[in-house]
């Protein structure tokens, strides 16, 4: 059993006041808030709108009034699943500021607008903190294993498989349970699952990467406006269940290379969108794509983060990682397990065939290639290290 180390420990740590912990579901915030805060009670609003406290079942009126009093009291109190909380409690819970800490933790990213929208009572009052999926850098310097950090960017996995292996071999169950945890997520931000939003995610998990290509294939399939496809994509982004990769061509004017945020949803839902698990399948599916893919952009974000950098993709050449300042690229790598001497050749003048100064290899499993940026697989380690130790300063 891995315990990673996040950096999130030291930033939630370090927030003064009331704030507010949000994110979606299954990303650790009540563990990390458990872990790294000093609390005096801890609330849960449940799903049937009671409030459980110390394996007591309350009201809502009778929960909100002993957070009110321990607040008063100065106590710091925990209320998880705030989004849960009606709104005619917002008020009341406003009066006893500043007195007591108020750390609110809530499952969904719609409920920013309860805490800084115009008309909430905590604007002012409550510092928002945004959580997402274990960083990749915090995972390698723990784990020290980079297809086994990948894996536990989501922190829910590490109970229930060793390595990708375990999800090879039962990739219906994982299927199920990422489906399950989808829906979850919508259920939190007051929407339903529905099979236009389900079928965007298995095309993007197989590969459909940015609107043209997603808006097409729906309209082949549902018959839907392909117009109406960037709203929902931005709708799945804003959820937190697709982000956003910028494409470096050269040129002027955005556009985004669209991917599910989390590696084990990718990978579960490529199993799906590729060989039908959920219809029977055979019990062991080729997941090479999905998990390369997913590790190539992990170590981009990675490197990004330890160059001061931002993230790009370049479908010219099939630039794996572009790491841009001020909108121009400084330098390009190309990722793999391992590269033969013919492979490293290639790849180096790709990149600089498209006008890139610099250029690297990133070898996974094994050194690369002496080159001025190459990256083995120790390397990848000590750069996770040393983020960390920047963070955790």
């Amino acid at each position: 059993m891995f315990d990673i180390r996040r950096r999130e420990c030291n930033e939630i740590r370090n927030l003064k006041g009331w704030r507010l912990i949000y994110g979606r579901r299954k990303v650790g915030k009540t563990y990390l808030a458990k872990k790294c805060l000093n609390f005096d009670e801890y609330y849960l609003i449940s799903r049937t709108l009671s409030i459980i406290h110390e394996n007591n079942e309350l009201s809502l009126n009778e929960g909100v009034d002993k957070i009110l009093w321990s607040l008063k009291e100065g106590k710091i109190v925990i209320l998880d699943e705030f989004q849960r909380l009606p709104e005619k409690y917002l008020d009341l819970l406003s009066t006893v500021y500043p007195k007591g800490t108020l750390i609110l933790l809530a499952s969904s990213l719609g409920v920013i607008n309860k805490v800084i929208g115009s008309n909430s009572p905590f604007l002012g009052q409550v510092v928002p903190y945004k959580m997402g999926i274990i960083r990749y850098s915090d995972a390698l310097a723990s784990v020290k294993d980079p297809y086994k950090a990948l894996l536990f960017r989501d922190p829910w996995i590490i109970e229930h498989a060793n390595d990708w292996e375990d999800i090879k071999k039962n990739s219906l169950s994982f299927y199920y349970i990422t489906k399950g945890l989808i829906g979850e997520i919508f259920q939190e931000e007051d929407r339903k699952l529905t099979q236009i939003y389900e079928a965007i995610l298995l095309e993007v998990a197989e590969g459909m990467w940015n609107s043209s290509m997603i808006s097409a294939k729906l309209q082949s399939r549902m018959d839907i406006n392909p117009s109406k496809a960037s709203s929902y994509l931005d709708t799945l982004f804003k959820m937190g269940l697709i982000k956003k990769i910028k494409i470096y061509k050269g040129g002027k004017g955005n556009e985004w290379y669209y991917d599910l945020d989390s590696p084990i949803m990718s990978v579960t839902f490529y199993a799906e969108a590729k060989y039908k698990v959920s219809e029977g399948a055979k019990s062991e599916v080729d997941l090479t794509y999905p998990i390369s893919k997913e590790i190539q952009f992990s170590i981009g974000e990675m490197l990004a983060e330890y160059y001061n950098a931002e993230l790009a993709y370049t479908p010219q050449g099939d630039i794996d990682v572009v790491l841009l300042k001020k909108g121009k690229p400084f330098i390009a790598y190309e990722v793999k397990n391992r590269f033969t001497q013919n492979e490293a050749k290639r790849a180096i003048e790709r990149i600089k065939d498209l006008g890139i100064p610099r250029a690297g290899l990133v070898g996974i499993l094994e050194e690369p290639l002496k080159s001025e940026d190459s990256i083995g697989p120790d390397r990848l380690i000590e750069i996770a290290k040393e983020i960390e130790k920047i963070k955790y300063e």
